[in-house]
């Protein structure tokens, strides 16, 4: 009985002994994966359906219609999914940039006459790209249509306006219009919808005064002709700028007033007897510059001279000192003279005198009379005499010879209200040595 058992236990050893052979293993190892193989490749050579997602869609416009300008602003969906069947060690690898979807848009281009966007519905094919013979097929896409929004293309240049509500503190001065990054702005897209638009503007209320200056980027608004606001998003609409840089500088404020400058004026003529208007304007800048001014004086002196009853009025500019800002906005001034009560006439005087005459020299009037031309009160006026003019002749720089010598033109101390016109004044003389 003993004998009997250990018989089997050597052949179980002797078995055991033949994987323990490098070769023999080896052969065991390829033929199992040969049948491995043998059993994927039966079973990948069935034929099965794959599912490519999101295949980008390319809708195709007719020459026709892209003449004339029309293009696509919508699509319902831009991707689909394509199904294809083929040999799943292919399939497996296709991507979605091996199939391209098509839909085909050939409008009527006389129904687009620029009054409302138009849409439809365009079938969808797909089709294998580059390698034809690939070993698949293209079997259904889904959605297999789409609605496509469209029209003709369109674009307008528009002047931004701007409705800013806003108000400055006590002496700050800001300018009712804002400077503005760009003053144009492009409105694009389907032409039905940019021919609803009217008016672009940038609108801002601020809920306190200003006392310094501000910067903010503002929304564009679009409006229709009715004032009605327009939704750029819905009509398919782009914008050059959707938001515009806005500054809104502030400074300081003082109100300044004009004087006029007067040549050759008697000093018995009133101040008061002048008027400008306007007697002072508003004037804006940086707190230092502005606090050095409290007047202004007027750009042209007049010479009183040329001032009659006939023309006494005069219009002079008036000066912007460098750094300020006229707020009042007004460039001229008007100055008049009252010469109520006032009378012009020419008096006839021999009161001569010299002055200055050098010495060793000896002067002779050629003309002991001259005629002056005097303005004044009418009271005094009338009682005014040659002999109360007094016409003095000065010789400083006089030499030997005829020639004219600038005379100054004085009177009694009586006639406080009377001066000479239409001077300057010469007296002709001989100066001999």
């Amino acid at each position: 009985m003993a004998k009997m058992s250990k018989k089997p236990r050597n052949e179980v050893k002797q078995r055991l002994r033949v994987f323990e052979n490098n070769t023999i293993l080896l052969i065991f190892s390829f033929l199992a994966a040969a049948a491995v193989w043998f059993a994927m490749m039966a079973s990948s050579s069935e034929s099965r359906a794959t599912v490519i997602r999101n295949v980008p869609i390319n809708v195709e416009i007719s020459d026709t219609a892209q003449e004339a300008g029309v293009r696509v602003f919508s699509m319902s969906s831009s991707a689909t999914d394509v199904s294809i069947t083929g040999n799943s060690l292919i399939t497996s690898k296709v991507t979605s940039e091996d199939i391209g979807v098509t839909g085909t848009l050939d409008p009527s281009v006389s129904m687009l006459t620029g009054s409302s966007l138009q849409q439809t519905t365009l079938s969808l094919r797909a089709a294998k790209k580059g390698n034809t013979l690939a070993e698949y097929e293209v079997e259904s896409v889904s959605p297999s249509e789409i609605t496509v929004v469209y029209d003709k293309y369109k674009e307008t240049q528009l002047t931004l306006e701007t409705n800013f509500q806003y108000t400055t503190a006590e002496n700050y001065y800001a300018p009712s219009t804002p400077t503005l990054s760009t003053e144009l702005i492009t409105v694009s897209g389907p032409e039905s919808s940019v021919n609803k638009v009217a008016r672009a503007v940038l609108e801002y209320k601020f809920g306190e005064e200003l006392t310094q200056s501000k910067s903010l980027s503002c929304k564009v608004t679009l409006y229709d002709a009715n004032g009605n606001v327009l939704d750029p998003t819905e009509l398919y609409l782009k914008l050059s700028d959707d938001t515009v840089e806005v500054s809104i500088p502030v400074t300081s404020r003082q109100t300044v007033k004009l004087e006029a400058d007067v040549r050759n004026i008697p000093d018995s003529f009133a101040s008061n007897r002048i008027t400008i208007d306007p007697a002072e304007i508003e004037i804006a800048g940086d707190g230092e510059t502005v606090s050095k001014y409290t007047t202004l004086t007027l750009s042209t002196p007049i010479n009183f001279l040329d001032v009659t009853p006939e023309n006494n009025t005069f219009t002079v500019a008036i000066p912007v000192p460098s750094g300020v800002t006229n707020v009042t906005r007004v460039e001229n001034a008007t100055v008049t003279f009252n010469l109520n009560g006032y009378k012009e006439t020419s008096v006839l005087t021999s009161n001569i005198s010299v002055i200055n005459v050098p010495e060793g020299m000896e002067v002779e009037i050629i003309n002991a009379n001259l005629t002056v031309r005097v303005r004044g009160a009418s009271g005094q006026i009338s009682q005014l005499t040659g002999d109360d003019i007094k016409v003095v002749v000065d010789f400083s720089n006089a030499v030997a010879g005829t020639a004219t010598y600038k005379a100054s033109i004085t009177f009694g101390e009586e006639f406080t209200a009377v001066g000479a016109v239409m001077g300057p004044y010469s007296v002709s003389a001989t100066v001999k040595g």
